[in-house]
Protein backbone atom coordinates (compact mmCIF):
# COMPACT_ATOMS: atom_id res chain seq x y z
CA UNK A 1 0.00 0.00 0.00
CA UNK A 2 1.56 3.50 -1.13
CA UNK A 3 2.02 5.46 1.87
CA UNK A 4 0.08 9.56 1.89
CA UNK A 5 3.14 11.87 2.04
CA UNK A 6 3.54 15.03 3.52
CA UNK A 7 6.08 18.11 3.11
CA UNK A 8 8.11 19.86 5.91
CA UNK A 9 6.77 23.38 5.01
CA UNK A 10 2.82 22.23 4.95
CA UNK A 11 3.40 20.18 8.54
CA UNK A 12 5.35 22.75 9.82
CA UNK A 13 3.07 25.57 9.02
CA UNK A 14 0.14 23.53 10.32
CA UNK A 15 2.21 22.73 13.41
CA UNK A 16 3.01 25.89 14.45
CA UNK A 17 -0.77 27.30 13.30
CA UNK A 18 -1.13 26.68 17.93
CA UNK A 19 -0.01 28.81 19.77
CA UNK A 20 0.21 25.92 22.13
CA UNK A 21 2.57 24.12 20.01
CA UNK A 22 5.01 27.02 19.39
CA UNK A 23 5.31 27.28 23.61
CA UNK A 24 6.06 23.88 23.90
CA UNK A 25 8.51 23.80 21.77
CA UNK A 26 9.81 26.71 23.17
CA UNK A 27 9.72 25.50 26.86
CA UNK A 28 11.45 22.43 25.37
CA UNK A 29 14.51 24.89 23.90
CA UNK A 30 14.86 26.21 26.91
CA UNK A 31 14.85 23.60 29.13
CA UNK A 32 17.26 22.33 26.69
CA UNK A 33 19.78 24.56 26.46
CA UNK A 34 20.03 25.26 30.45
CA UNK A 35 21.05 21.39 30.40
CA UNK A 36 23.16 21.41 28.04
CA UNK A 37 23.91 24.62 26.20
CA UNK A 38 22.66 23.13 23.15
CA UNK A 39 19.28 22.59 20.96
CA UNK A 40 18.60 20.64 18.20
CA UNK A 41 15.06 20.16 16.96
CA UNK A 42 14.30 19.09 13.33
CA UNK A 43 11.48 18.84 11.04
CA UNK A 44 11.69 15.67 11.37
CA UNK A 45 12.07 15.29 15.13
CA UNK A 46 8.65 17.65 15.60
CA UNK A 47 7.02 15.24 13.18
CA UNK A 48 7.69 12.02 14.24
CA UNK A 49 6.55 13.28 18.34
CA UNK A 50 3.39 14.45 16.67
CA UNK A 51 0.27 12.69 17.75
CA UNK A 52 -1.75 12.54 14.59
CA UNK A 53 -1.75 14.79 11.11
CA UNK A 54 -4.42 16.16 9.42
CA UNK A 55 -5.07 14.59 5.58
CA UNK A 56 -5.79 18.56 4.58
CA UNK A 57 -2.23 19.03 5.15
CA UNK A 58 -1.20 15.55 2.76
CA UNK A 59 -0.52 15.47 -0.96
CA UNK A 60 -3.61 13.26 -1.14
CA UNK A 61 -5.83 15.89 0.79
CA UNK A 62 -8.98 15.10 0.31
CA UNK A 63 -11.27 13.58 3.43
CA UNK A 64 -11.20 14.03 7.15
CA UNK A 65 -8.76 11.02 7.83
CA UNK A 66 -6.14 11.32 10.71
CA UNK A 67 -2.59 9.79 10.24
CA UNK A 68 0.23 8.31 13.07
CA UNK A 69 3.48 9.85 11.50
CA UNK A 70 4.77 6.44 10.64
CA UNK A 71 1.45 6.24 8.49
CA UNK A 72 3.04 9.22 6.13
CA UNK A 73 6.47 9.59 4.34
CA UNK A 74 7.60 12.61 5.62
CA UNK A 75 9.31 15.28 2.61
CA UNK A 76 11.70 17.57 3.43
CA UNK A 77 10.97 20.23 1.07
CA UNK A 78 13.26 22.99 3.18
CA UNK A 79 16.51 22.00 1.16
Amino acid sequence: MKKNKVKASKFLAWYFSSSDDVKSIGNRAVDTLLHSGVVTITAEDLFDECGYIPQSICENNVGEFEYVPSELQFINDLN
